[in-house]
């Protein structure tokens, strides 16, 4: 399973799709970390990929960086991040 790692930031949209993202073989979390560059080791540590609306994230390869938008657009669009970031 692949964890996804949420940012705290995003703490009710993680609970909207928590159980989708765990139909489809993921393992979604919150982060236990506040600080960008600790999420960003944890997320190494664990292969995990970080979802966050945070524009620092860009650099960081393993990191799905979306808008504040309605759940469903937020939902379609960090899926098919996801699945860019494994394919490559």
């Amino acid at each position: 399973m692949i964890p996804i790692i949420f940012d705290l930031s995003l703490k009710g949209f993680y609970k909207w799709c928590r159980k989708r993202l765990e139909y489809l073989g993921f393992e979604p979390m919150v982060t236990p970390y506040r600080y960008d560059y600790q999420i960003m080791i944890y997320a190494e540590l664990i292969n995990g990929i970080v979802v966050t609306t945070d524009k620092d994230f860009l650099k960081f390869k393993r990191a799905v960086v979306l808008k504040n938008d309605k759940y469903e657009k937020m939902y379609v669009r960090m899926l098919k991040e996801i699945h860019r970031i494994l394919e490559a």
